[in-house]
Parts: C-alpha cells; structure tokens; sequence
C-alpha cells in the first residue's frame, strides 16, 4: 500500500512539475547562456509565489498560474520568447 501511495505521489509530482527551457527564453543583454538561465529559473521557481513577482508579473502583462514565475524572469532580465 505504502509502494502505490509513493508511486502515485511521484507520477503527481513529475506530472505536474514545470519545465522551463533555455530555448524558450532570451535575456536582454544576450551574453547569458544556458547555465545561467538554470540558475535564474530555479531561484525563480522557489520564489514564484511571492508577492512582489506577482504584482511585477500582472504590471508586465503576464497572466494565470505562471504569473510570478515569468514576473521574476523578467526582473532577472529574460524574456519568454514570441512564437508563431
């Protein structure tokens, strides 16, 4: 019982985890690469529901569930790249 409780913990966990990629994104200065997006993102991973990227994210104009996560990006100087 306890085998199928941890496995249903961990298949919740991966599925519903995030997976921002360098490729994604672009940093204003252009000399950052892909270790130092990893470092950005997973600081703003930890910080994304604090309150000030939040509001940081809604001024931008970034909206729903990812809202710090991108307002904190953006403080850090990336930018979600624009598909098409």
């Amino acid at each position: 019982m306890i085998h199928v409780a941890l496995i249903v913990i961990f298949g919740i966990s991966v599925g519903c985890s995030e997976d921002w990629k360098s490729e994604d994104f672009i940093h204003e200065k252009g000399g950052k690469g892909k270790q130092e997006f990893l470092m950005d993102s997973q600081k703003c991973v930890a910080n994304k529901g604090k309150f000030s990227h939040l509001i940081q994210g809604r001024e931008l104009g970034f909206d729903g569930e990812h809202t710090g996560y991108l307002g904190c990006m953006k403080l850090q100087g990336w930018s979600k790249k624009e598909t098409s």
